[in-house]
């Protein structure tokens, strides 16, 4: 047997579900092998035959049972009629040999002369067990006996073939069902983490954010108040003549560095001329000069300590 297939799937493939049923209806047996129509043919043939004989056994069998049963369920069957029922019954069950047959012929013969008043009553009996099949086949809606091999019939085919079938096609329409279902929970677990995550966890982090961007709003608004602010008014004289005098006394500092960079420049260039030479003739006058301000610096501080005396 093919495993079953999503009937989703056979409705978006039209090709794909003709091919499934093909195969399922007349290229493979129900378990699954290849089949083979001319031994298929045969064993249908041997299949019937089978059935028949099987039938027949059967129905010889209820009938040998009814009867051994019948003396003691049919109540106004004559009881002179019971000895040779029995009679009857052992022999047609193979319990009476062959060389007492003869010492019971008396039983048979007399069988055989009742035997209206007991087929009247072995049809009661069976009757009265069609009915009881017929309740048991359907309990909810009598039915009649001639109905009853059609309704065994569709019982066989329904308990066979389609309940099976139908199964299948539940199992599958379940796991797709799970499937769908455990998708579900999934994405349900993902959104409870995700709302845990930002009720509890992410609290503090989303309002300091926050914080700061209500902060940096606010700044912005005052900076723009601001800017509308000293375009829309003009400053005042204190302001302006403020303005002016510092402008002023960086004009005049302005000179004053200049000035102080002419004479620096100047400078320089003497130093560039008298080359390395006068450099270190100056540098030993300026030495000279230093020794001697210390010499006179320091008998200048004994004169005063003597005077102090």
């Amino acid at each position: 047997m093919l495993p079953p297939v999503d009937p989703v799937v056979l409705q978006r493939n039209p090709n794909f579900e003709v091919l499934y049923k093909d195969l399922c209806s007349r290229k493979l047996n129900p378990n699954g092998s290849t089949r083979d129509t001319k031994k298929q043919r045969v064993h249908d043939e041997i299949r019937k035959s089978l059935t028949t004989a099987r039938t027949n056994l059967l129905a010889s069998q209820i009938l040998i049972d009814s009867l051994s049963d019948l003396p003691s369920k049919a109540a106004h069957l004559p009881p002179d009629l019971h000895p040779c029922i029995e009679t009857v019954t052992a022999q047609l069950n193979g319990q009476v040999a062959s060389s007492d047959r003869e010492i019971l012929s008396g039983d048979i013969a007399l069988f055989l002369d009742a035997l209206g008043p007991i087929s009247a009553a072995l049809s009661t009996q069976l009757n009265h067990t069609a009915s009881l099949l017929c309740t048991i086949a359907d309990p909810q809606h009598q039915i009649s006996t001639t109905s009853l091999p059609a309704k065994a019939t569709a019982l066989q085919n329904e308990a066979t073939h389609d309940l099976p079938h139908a199964l299948a096609e539940a199992h599958v329409t379940l796991t797709t069902i799970t499937s769908t279902l455990l998708a579900t929970h999934l994405a349900l677990l993902e959104t409870s983490i995700r709302i845990l995550e930002q009720t509890q966890h992410g609290a503090l982090s989303r309002h300091a954010k926050s914080s700061a961007e209500l902060v940096r709003a606010r700044a912005q608004v005052l900076g723009l108040q601001a800017k509308m602010h000293a375009l829309t008014h003009a400053p005042p004289a204190e302001y302006i003549a403020a303005l002016k005098a510092f402008k002023k006394a960086l004009g005049s500092g302005e000179r004053a560095l200049r000035d102080r960079e002419g004479i620096a420049r100047r400078e320089m260039e003497v130093y560039e001329k008298a080359g390395g030479k006068g450099m270190r003739d100056l540098a030993r006058r300026k030495e000279g000069l230093v020794r001697e301000i210390e010499r006179v610096e320091g008998e200048v501080g004994k004169l005063e300590v003597g005077r102090a005396k």
